[in-house]
């Protein structure tokens, strides 16, 4: 790559808003384009289930020695698009910035950034990792598959508890314990994403359906546990 990285983000949603931002004021030596075909570097910041169409829609646009660096919540599913798509003379890293809009507040610094080289040569692989490092980004190299199956039992699953809690309707009241205003937090936090991100981390992660089946029998374990309590219980004057 030249001293002048061009960089074209596809998607100004509100990630690709938010790395805009952090890559122009943070990299000297970075260059937004608008040309696809000018771009050393491309980030699809698109919804996981537009991704293949998209990577489609640009391969014949992006020159030879470019490299696409995708940013989905998923990572076998994009990964396996790239490197089914994107010619051979064209890069590719996958990553998964662990921080949005909402939870990135004054500073990078200390926040986690997984990244794996599906097909990226040495030298390029540990540039685009020092451009996020000198950020104070805290980088992790991880394969999709063990990604994913963390995800799915951490990042979904709170995702998961904040929709239930959303469709309850729990709210704020003037009684509340500590332990639930951390609750509520998470539940306002990631509700504020939209619903298409919830459904896609659904959809793609292979590991997810497992996570609910658990989330589901738990909860039939923990309502049996209770009846048998009621059933047992007595009243003592």
């Amino acid at each position: 790559m030249k001293n002048k990285i061009k960089i074209k983000i596809i998607g100004m949603g509100r990630f690709g808003t938010l790395l805009h931002k952090i890559l122009t004021e943070n990299c000297e030596d970075i260059v937004m384009v608008e040309n696809i075909g000018q771009a050393d570097i491309v980030f699809p910041c698109v919804p996981i289930s537009s991704f293949e169409e998209v990577i489609k829609k640009i391969t014949p646009k992006l020159k030879k020695e470019s490299l696409v660096m995708d940013v989905c919540s998923v990572k076998i599913f994009p990964t396996q698009v790239m490197i089914k798509n994107l010619p051979k003379h064209v890069e590719i890293i996958a990553s998964h910035p662990l921080f949005g809009p909402d939870s990135l507040k004054k500073r990078l610094k200390g926040l986690p950034m997984v990244i794996w080289p599906a097909r990226v040569s040495d030298k390029n692989f540990k540039q685009i990792k020092r451009i996020f490092s000198n950020m104070g980004i805290k980088i992790i190299e991880m394969s999709p598959e063990e990604h994913d199956k963390i995800v799915a039992f951490t990042q979904l699953y709170a995702h998961l508890i904040g929709r239930i809690g959303q469709d309850v309707g729990i709210k704020p009241s003037i009684i509340d314990t500590k332990g639930f205003q951390r609750l509520f937090s998470v539940q306002n936090l990631v509700t504020k994403d939209t619903q298409q991100l919830f459904i896609d981390m659904n959809r793609f992660n292979p590991f997810a359906k497992q996570m609910r089946a658990q989330v589901s029998q738990s909860l039939l374990h923990v309502e049996m546990e209770l009846a048998h309590a009621e059933k047992g219980a007595t009243i003592r004057l």
